[in-house]
């Protein structure tokens, strides 16, 4: 339908004016509706906007209005035990969000024992589903070999080579030499490989061990979840429509649609909602009722095959099921704690989910955590930037706060010092944190997002980064220059 009625036999005159009109209008609306969005946010009540990376026709932005389910929403964690802090747990949302552990039996064992005393604490052995590939048990949980029942075409080493390392891992858990003392027994066996092959079977297992809830959400061992957060924001979806949501991924190209696909990144996790794993497994039958399609581990096999990672599988076999991703960036994060950079579009954001968090971290954050809870918002990023910060003075030595969203000051400006790169940064408005990089190196990096970062000695950086041994003449020294590391924050601009 035309958006105003045109003449009959309208001249060419009369249609550009027309295209224009039409072209006004919808920059009008466009602005009216960008102003809206700006004032909601500032308006200092209860709703978040929240930023969408969504690959269907859906606005760029949600506006809601949620509350805690914790009770009491927020405890004082200090001297607390882990059952007093789980006391406050809302367990009745597990009846809508259905959380599964993605991990390896060649795993850290301190990655998982941190999971178990942090994000997963308050779940119990019927709350809580892990998948990996072996079966094995810890503490009270029972740990599923999610490749146990594939077929047997996974078997076919000429066509799947890379299941040889299940294999091999399967053969040495019945021989009794899985657990040798001797640390090379398990060399030829490569966990990261075989990782690939449980993505699909453990969607699957899910479904089937626990079958018709809204919402999956399916994590892995470095993986730290914002239960609060998440359970705000997922019941904002309905859960029989198709929803796949993560941290967006650059995909498989479809040459059939001619377009670039998207997967959620398995690390910061991922959701698929009751109706996205319907659509999933969904095979096709004949006329008689009986099964014309296989499985879906079957199905994609020659892909898992190829692939290196099963987190693309998945969001290629849900494409092809015509389910997109929603990637909700930056709510699912693909950095770690310490690598955060807390710039102008993750500040007032609320956060889902952080990737390769530390055991430390692990524990730490979750016990914290407890008492930043608030009724009617959420935590938002720069809540979190105050559960590690550099401290009243802004100045850490031995420390590395990065490069992100970096530049360097011009050569003309002589900074040859931390004290010089301090007062540059200080200068340029846009500045909140600099990095000197001293001893041999002698580089002001200066940044306009926040980042913590971790700490960093004193190295020797060579010349001819990732020199093999064969390649430096016997006796000869490793050429390159040593590098120091010093950082900074310009604290009354981050507090504004």
């Amino acid at each position: 339908m035309a958006l105003l009625p045109r003449p009959p036999e309208p001249s060419r005159v009369s249609r550009l004016l027309n295209k224009r009109l039409i072209r006004t209008a919808i920059a009008v609306l466009s602005f009216i509706l960008t102003v809206y969005l700006v004032l909601a946010s500032r308006d200092g009540g209860v709703a978040v906007v929240l930023p969408l990376l969504g690959y269907r026709e859906t606005p760029e932005a949600y506006h809601f209005s949620t509350t805690s389910s914790f009770q009491p929403v927020s405890i004082n964690p200090t001297g607390k035990t882990k059952e007093e802090l789980c006391a406050t747990f809302p367990k009745h949302l597990l009846n809508y969000v259905q959380p599964v552990l993605k991990m390896g039996h060649s795993e850290g064992r301190a990655k998982i024992e941190a999971q178990l005393d942090s994000v997963l604490a308050c779940f119990g052995k019927d709350d809580l589903l892990i998948m990996s590939d072996l079966d094995d048990t810890i503490r009270e949980h029972k740990i599923v070999d999610a490749l146990a029942d594939l077929p047997q075409s996974y078997y076919n080493l000429r066509k799947n080579r890379d299941f040889k390392n299940y294999m091999w891992q399967r053969q040495m858990r019945d021989n009794g030499t899985l657990h040798s003392e001797d640390p090379t027994a398990t060399k030829p066996i490569d966990g990261w490989v075989i990782d690939k092959y449980k993505f699909l079977p453990m969607v699957e297992r899910a479904w089937i061990t626990k079958p018709d809830k809204p919402f999956y959400f399916f994590l892995e061992a470095d993986t730290y979840v914002f239960w609060d957060n998440v359970f705000r924001f997922l019941q904002t979806f309905d859960p029989d429509v198709p929803v796949y949501m993560g941290s967006p991924s650059p995909g498989q190209y479809d040459k059939t649609r001619d377009i670039k696909t998207w997967f959620a990144n398995g690390g910061p996790g991922f959701v698929l909602s009751r109706g996205a794993i319907k659509a999933l497994l969904h095979r096709e039958s004949g006329s008689n009722g009986q099964y014309i399609e296989p499985p879906i581990a079957e199905k994609w096999l020659s892909l898992v095959s190829e692939e290196c990672c099963g987190d693309s599988v998945v969001g290629w076999a849900l494409w092809n099921a015509n389910v997109e991703l929603q990637g909700y960036w930056p709510m699912f994060n693909p950095h770690p704690l310490h690598g955060i950079p807390f710039s102008d579009l993750y500040w007032c954001q609320p956060v889902l989910t952080l990737h390769k968090t530390t055991p430390k971290d692990m524990v730490e954050l979750w016990r914290w955590e407890f008492g930043q809870r608030t009724l009617h918002r959420p935590l938002l990023y720069s809540d979190l930037w105050h559960f590690r910060h550099p401290g009243e003075l802004g100045v850490l030595e031995n420390w590395d706060n990065g490069d992100w969203d970096s530049w360097i000051p011009p050569s003309e400006a002589k900074v040859d010092s931390f004290k010089s790169c301090e007062q540059f940064c200080r200068k340029e408005d846009r500045c909140v944190q600099w990095n000197w990089r001293g001893g041999n190196d002698k580089t002001c990096i200066l940044m306009q997002s926040i980042r913590y970062g971790q700490a960093r000695e004193r190295e020797m950086i060579p010349e001819k980064r990732g020199a093999k041994p064969e390649e430096i003449l016997a006796g000869e020294k490793p050429k390159g220059k040593w590098v120091d590391y010093n950082s900074g924050w310009v604290g009354e601009r981050i507090n504004k």
